[in-house]
């Protein structure tokens, strides 16, 4: 399968759909706002038992895989009531990202505009949702046989154990916000429109409120002489 999108950070400033085309057919998701993301728990829980690593995967829902946890939820667990519930959640959250989604419950499987949805087309979904959302991913590989997936996922899962480890530490829940403040100080955008933004922009914004911040420092260090020597003035946007 060949797969293409359309994600960039300047189509995200224009429209939070992201059309991506498998082989000759294409078919649109969603990505969620920061505001969606804190406000509706569907998306949010939805977002992150799709992105959950494949060892937390395995040891909490015991599936090998996102694909494999989507497909058991909506045709397996699904049928039970006791998961009434979390099956609506789920489905809510489904239906946001990808709004144009059947679920085919006789021959259980997922399709979108004519594209039946497995596991290749599935990772590329959450490859860019993962974009969307300030992620860095690299995007999927094609394998010539199972046996090369499967050694490539072992090489994974051990990556995951790593780096999970070097991150045990605790996290700054004040982050986003000193985001916001640091792009509205610069750039003077309000609380509500950087809310209606994607992760992903914001530390696209961040990055330049921080370089804009640092070459007024720098031009004014220019003007009164105090500049290194051999030190140039560079403008913040190349």
């Amino acid at each position: 399968m060949e797969f293409k999108d359309s994600f960039s950070i300047f189509n995200l400033f224009l429209d939070k759909k992201v059309k991506i085309t498998v082989d000759q057919k294409s078919f649109y998701i969603r990505v969620p706002t920061i505001k969606e993301f804190s406000l509706n728990e569907a998306i949010n829980s939805t977002y992150h038992m799709w992105t959950m690593s494949a060892d937390k995967m395995e040891q909490i829902i015991h599936c090998k895989s996102s694909f494999e946890f989507v497909n058991n939820i909506l045709f397996q667990l699904g049928i039970y009531k006791e998961y009434n519930s979390a099956l609506k959640s789920f489905k809510e959250g489904l239906y946001f990202f990808i709004p144009d989604i059947e679920i085919d419950y006789k021959n259980k499987k997922l399709i979108v505009d004519d594209i039946t949805i497995t596991e290749e087309v599935w990772e590329y979904i959450l490859y860019v949702l993962r974009l969307s959302c300030g992620e860095k991913v690299e995007k999927p590989r094609t394998f010539a046989s199972e046996d090369e997936r499967q050694f490539y996922l072992a090489q994974k899962k051990m990556e995951e154990k790593i780096k999970n480890i070097k991150a045990q530490k605790p996290g700054d829940s004040d982050s986003l916000l000193k985001s916001f403040l640091t792009i509205q100080y610069k750039f003077h955008l309000s609380f509500d429109y950087l809310a209606e933004q994607t992760l992903a922009q914001i530390q696209w914004l961040q990055g330049y409120a921080a370089g804009a911040v640092s070459y007024e420092v720098n031009a004014q260090a220019f003007a009164a002489g105090n500049m290194k020597k051999g030190k140039k003035l560079d403008f913040f946007i190349k």
